[in-house]
């Protein structure tokens, strides 16, 4: 339940990262709302890729011909 619980909340991290970007396109958003619209962007992103690189981490290939466990993404 852990992991589904992270999961939700990077989606929905992700959902206000994309309302942001769509709001700060808006041309009835003002500078100064684009500007503070934009300083969320950054955290929401800062927030997502943090729980992207835990999420890494976590993540192993088992490659039994050689018998041991590689990270993600290394080459077989």
């Amino acid at each position: 339940m852990t992991t589904q619980k992270k999961s939700v909340r990077f989606e929905e991290m992700m959902e206000k990262l994309r309302e942001c970007a769509e709001k700060i396109d808006s041309e009835d958003t003002s500078l100064e709302e684009s500007i503070a619209l934009y300083e969320q962007c950054v955290t929401y992103h800062r927030q997502c890729t943090e729980i992207l690189a835990r999420a890494r981490q976590r993540v192993e290939i088992y490659r039994p011909e050689a018998g041991e466990i590689a990270e993600f993404g290394e080459e077989q």
